[in-house]
């Protein structure tokens, strides 16, 4: 006598806690990812932080707000590690899967494509908190780091915001590299200019006209806003800088949605050969 069992499906919250699981084991496997998206911020901040240790309760005037040094350094390593983990490590990761075709290959299960890129912004979400809590530890303990607790809410916020605004960001910039060998040095071009002239560490002399660019970029009103929460006297909250992140969130979710590709156009290396040649050999 035989007995057929059936099997359920797991339910949708199963399945995306599931999903998020394979994440960040596959995240945190990684020794090429914990290097450039966990550890530099980290490293950076050391090697920045010790070099103006000495400095650190000098008062700089920023703009409208008055900041310690320590502060600015940290309100600067901040914004970095945080475009490295929602912006770069989004678009390159993303880049690099879709030319493999893993994202290819979820689509031929069950599951939604909204449990998928779910699961992978929220292990985005969970790597940013752990990288910026690493990055907080170290200025409070060992740099010279002061928060007001009356603008901390607002320095999580302004995070909270920057995060919004750059994961649809790398989302959409994902979809610029040809190919996977593409994806760091196209995405890397884009970001580290993007981060070094938010203004976060030093003010640079851009000249008029280059500066008004680069106040309309996202880096730097959530520089803005940060130096805002870390400040010793100034607004707290810059709300045109707000509105700048959130239109730039729009933008990116827009652009996202509208030209987002689950696979790339051109098969990974050797894939098509390989069943070419299998036709070949049935033929």
């Amino acid at each position: 006598m035989t007995t057929t069992q059936t099997v359920r499906a797991p339910s949708p919250v199963r399945s995306f806690l599931l999903h998020v699981d394979g994440e960040l084991k596959e995240f945190w496997r990684s020794p090429i990812t914990l290097a450039f998206i966990v550890l530099m911020p980290v490293m950076f901040y050391v090697g920045f932080g010790l070099a103006f240790r000495s400095q650190a309760d000098a008062v700089r005037a920023v703009g409208e707000y008055e900041i310690t040094q320590a502060n600015l350094s940290f309100g600067g390593v901040l914004g970095f590690a945080l475009m490295s983990v929602a912006f770069a490590n989004v678009a390159i990761g993303l880049a690099i899967r879709r030319h493999h075709g893993l994202f290819k290959r979820f689509r031929t299960t069950p599951v939604s494509p909204a449990t998928v890129m779910g699961a992978y912004l929220a292990n985005t979400l969970l790597t940013a908190v752990i990288v910026l809590a690493v990055v907080a530890a170290i200025g409070l303990l060992g740099m010279g780091v002061t928060l007001d607790p009356a603008r901390v809410p607002q320095l999580l916020l302004a995070l909270l915001l920057g995060f919004v605004c750059m994961a649809p960001l790398g989302a959409a910039v994902s979809l610029l590299p040809p190919n996977a060998d593409a994806a760091v040095p196209m995405v890397n071009g884009i970001f580290f200019p993007a981060a070094f002239l938010a203004g976060g560490f030093v003010v640079l002399p851009l000249g008029e006209t280059v500066q008004a660019v680069v106040d309309l970029l996202p880096g730097r009103p959530l520089t803005v806003l940060l130096q805002g929460s870390l400040a010793e006297s100034g607004p707290a909250w810059d709300w045109p800088s707000v509105w700048l992140l959130l239109a730039w969130s729009v933008l990116g979710t827009a652009a996202a949605l509208r030209w987002f590709r689950w696979a790339s156009e051109r098969e990974p290396r050797g894939f098509g050969s390989a069943r070419r040649k299998g036709s070949e050999g049935k033929g």
